[in-house]
């Protein structure tokens, strides 16, 4: 059986491996903590006025102080990296040095180290990712203004978005893929097979993220890169498992502390932590985020007779509505909205309460929230089509409207055919 006490350095060793150490040490620290609720990044971070400084002085690069677009393929982060790069290259060469006086030997324990930062960072990491997937909340649910928008007037990353969010099966499923993944590089003993099938499906991230412009695309390399690093022990095998048709030894990951009181404890400790803080972050997030496209009246309603006030205007007639359009829910990321168009094309935007029971809804205003409610009755008076009334300041409308619901979009009216033709 292999482990990494069977294992010896010389000096290109020992010195590639103390710059991944810093490397990635330096990397995660503060922006990498996304699993940490309670935890403000920029409250501890020491990395903006060094980047700029570094960014400024050494690649020529303006910045904009109030909009770094940290963690989004922005001028700071390449900045950031290169900083990285350079502090852990000196850190290195300076720390190798150093031992070269203490003659002492603890590369191998200093790996130890680095793989038990790398199994919790990259197993966190895609549990909260792939839970994000699995509950629908990273891509989110088809709307009524995905399907409304031009497919030519998307970016390469919002045409993927909706590509994802149009099956909840194939969501959910690659999210069980990083959790599953990332449970098991938890442990040392699944380790291997954890990081191997992280490995797969973060190698497909990459290729999606640089062929549709998703703006995080450093992100997902530096995942694949550290899952390399974690199954860099095992190429060998792999290789002669799978492509020399060679006998092969097992590798074992080495613990961290050799007290196993001490390894229990502190996993119990974190993973305790972890599935509480999980749980009430995704609770919160399903509460608030997810598009509550069940809302009986959600749709675009296209109006076509108004009445204010006795005064009927006609749409048929040529005459220009005072209300157009009405989108009741359409937007994902602005769930229990309403947005009014006229004629003119200017907007009006509500929040809205639906009371099924009494047929009302009631526009709500945003900006001023001690504003008067605007209450709705509503009547369904055919297919898809409805009658409104109610007072809206200080008049009496009435209007009827034709409805588009998700249901009646070919992309979302049927679902998964096993049998093409089968009526």
């Amino acid at each position: 059986m292999k482990t990494l006490e069977n294992q010896k350095y010389n000096f290109k060793r020992k010195l590639f491996w103390r710059f991944i150490f810093l490397y990635i040490i330096l990397y995660i620290f503060p922006y990498g903590f996304e699993y940490i609720n309670e935890l403000n990044p920029e409250n501890i971070s020491f990395w903006k006025g060094i980047t700029i400084w570094f960014g400024q002085t050494f690649l020529g690069w303006e910045f904009y102080i109030n909009n770094l677009q940290n963690g989004f393929d922005s001028k700071y982060d390449y900045s950031r990296f290169l900083l990285i790069v350079s502090i852990s290259a000196t850190g290195s060469v300076i720390w190798l040095f150093i031992d070269s006086k203490i003659k002492y030997s603890y590369t191998n324990k200093l790996k130890v180290l680095l793989q038990t930062i790398l199994r919790y960072h990259i197993g966190l990491t895609l549990i909260l990712y792939g839970l994000a997937k699995v509950f629908l909340l990273q891509f989110g649910s088809l709307d009524i203004n995905d399907l409304e928008n031009n497919l030519g007037n998307q970016s390469g990353m919002g045409f993927l978005w909706k590509f994802m969010s149009y099956s909840d099966f194939y969501s959910i499923s690659t999210g069980l893929i990083e959790v599953i993944g990332g449970v098991l590089v938890l442990f040392r003993r699944t380790t291997f097979i954890g990081a191997f099938i992280l490995f797969i499906a973060m190698v497909n991230v990459v290729l999606v993220d640089i062929g549709y412009d998703v703006s995080v695309k450093m992100f997902a390399i530096h995942l694949l890169l550290m899952t390399v690093l974690l199954i860099f022990d095992n190429l060998k095998q792999l290789i002669n498992f799978f492509i020399t048709n060679k006998p092969t030894i097992p590798y074992n990951f080495a613990p961290l502390f050799n007290s196993k009181k001490i390894r229990y404890g502190l996993k119990g400790i974190i993973l305790i932590y972890f599935i509480i803080s999980f749980r009430n972050s995704f609770k919160e997030r399903i509460r608030t985020e997810k598009n509550p496209n069940n809302i009986e009246m959600t749709g675009i309603y296209d109006i076509d007779i108004f009445i204010k006030n006795r005064d009927t205007i006609n749409s048929l007639n040529g005459d220009r509505l005072e209300w157009k359009t009405m989108r009741l829910n359409c937007n994902k990321y602005y769930p229990k909205h309403v947005v009014i168009k006229n004629s003119d094309g200017q907007t009006q935007w509500f929040k809205f309460e639906e009371n099924v029971l009494d047929k009302t809804i009631t526009f709500k205003p945003i900006e001023n929230a001690s504003g008067s409610d605007y209450l709705f009755f509503y009547k369904k008076t055919g297919k898809n089509k409805f009658t409104f009334s109610g007072i809206y300041k200080g008049d009496t409308l009435s209007f009827s409207a034709k409805s588009k619901t998700l249901k009646d979009y070919l992309l979302t009216k049927n679902e998964t055919q096993w049998i093409r033709d089968l009526e």
